[in-house]
């Protein structure tokens, strides 16, 4: 979901200079993870969520699933038509086990500013070439597990209560609108377990671990669970640790 391992530094994406995906981190952080994928799931078109998925689709065989923009620029990078799923909120797909639905969705704003409008630059060379395209939400149902997944919301689009309960919601955390939204979300998916998400620093390599953003803020994110406001476990997962919903 939304994988990026590159991690461009961020004096070249304050700056707009050229990034690329980094092979080699790619190839060391898949050793991490299943060799073949199902699917790669993409909330929406930004470089942080779509730079390095073509690369990890050759590596791993799998299926793109998400929005116009992030499918047409993946094709654009040589990765054939048939591996890419055009979704829309309301589409539903089934790949191997996994049950995926669609979401409407939002981004958050920064300052006020939605980043990255628009459709994908065919340039594909400055962070600001990867556009917005089409944010989406998805819920994943296998063996009767249900799974939330969001890269961030605004208070003006949130999650449809009929998908609720949920057994784990991955709600992302970003940026204050996302954590405005963030207890109507819970209450609206009433999840057994919530892993707050897009909180780490992603302008330093993974290898140093999970660092928070200069922009998170995981107290306040956490304040409701400590006071037991919130009937959900809240889980904090370091890089490449696997987790078993029980």
């Amino acid at each position: 979901m939304d994988p990026y391992f590159t991690r461009a530094g961020l004096t070249a994406v304050a700056l707009q200079q050229r990034i690329e995906p980094d092979e080699a981190r790619i190839a060391f952080r898949l050793q991490h993870i299943r060799p073949r994928a199902d699917a790669v799931l993409v909330t929406h078109a930004h470089f942080d969520h779509l730079l390095d998925v073509p690369e990890i689709m050759r590596r791993t065989n799998a299926l793109l699933v998400s929005g116009a923009t992030a499918v047409n620029f993946t094709i654009s990078c040589g990765l054939p038509r048939t591996h890419c799923l055009i979704v829309q909120p309301g589409s539903t797909r089934v790949i191997g086990p996994w049950r995926i639905w669609a979401l409407p969705a939002a981004h958050d704003r920064i300052l006020g500013w939605l980043p990255f409008r628009g459709k994908v630059s065919p340039e594909h060379a400055r962070p600001s070439d990867w556009r917005l395209g089409e944010p989406m939400a998805f819920l994943i149902e296998a063996n009767g597990k249900r799974i939330y997944i969001d890269s961030g919301r605004t208070l003006e689009v949130l999650p449809p209560t009929q998908i609720a309960p949920v057994d784990l919601a991955i709600l992302g955390m970003a940026l204050p609108d996302s954590r405005k939204r963030f207890r109507v979300a819970i209450g609206r998916l009433r999840p057994k377990y919530v892993l707050p998400s897009h909180q780490d620093d992603f302008f330093a390599p993974a290898a140093r671990g999970f660092v928070f953003g200069k922009l998170s803020d995981f107290p306040a994110v956490a304040r409701p669970f400590q006071r037991h406001e919130i009937n959900s476990y809240l889980i904090l997962l370091d890089y490449f640790r696997p987790w078993t919903i029980p």
